[in-house]
């Protein structure tokens, strides 16, 4: 009888044995796609910038400092990708900090138009003409920083 009760304890020890070197010795699994802001991706280590609009910056505070666009336009950005695939086409490099530009889409819907539909980002930059009627759609129908008064991060940086 008392082999009986070794025996199992033994199968026991194991089965927690094994159950905890698996999860001690695999690290934590990183995430290989993720979003960083309204504007940014991130594929494992290399941070991309969305082609041709600007989001509002981290931080960034509209209506005389009583509403935050920033934390909305990321969330945006995570809904209308959905968890699925983003594939990114560089067509440039950004001139301060060397980062990838690029027009990225989720599935077949371009992520850089549909923020500034959304109005959950200003068309930007040289290239700023391919999402105009985007941006002028959004500002008629006021919406996301459109309804409320804000000004694009790059205008801001420079009126301080």
């Amino acid at each position: 009888m008392w082999r009986l009760v070794f025996l199992i304890c033994l199968w026991s020890f194991a089965a927690v044995a094994q159950s905890d070197d698996d999860t001690n010795i695999k690290p934590p699994a990183k995430p290989r796609f993720q979003v960083v802001d309204g504007n940014t991706v991130r594929f494992a280590s290399q941070v991309v910038r969305l082609f041709a609009i600007e989001a509002p910056a981290k931080g960034q505070t509209c209506d005389d400092g009583q509403w935050q666009p920033a934390p909305l336009a990321k969330k945006a950005l995570e809904e209308f990708i959905a968890g699925r695939p983003v594939t990114c086409k560089q067509v440039d490099i950004e001139s301060r900090g060397s980062r990838p530009v690029a027009q990225c889409f989720a599935g077949e819907d371009d992520l850089q138009a549909m923020m500034v539909a959304a109005g959950w980002a200003w068309a930007f930059g040289p290239y700023r003409d391919r999402y105009a009627p985007e941006e002028r759609e959004a500002m008629l129908r006021k919406a996301g920083v459109h309804g409320h008064r804000c000004v694009p991060p790059s205008e801001g940086r420079v009126q301080k």
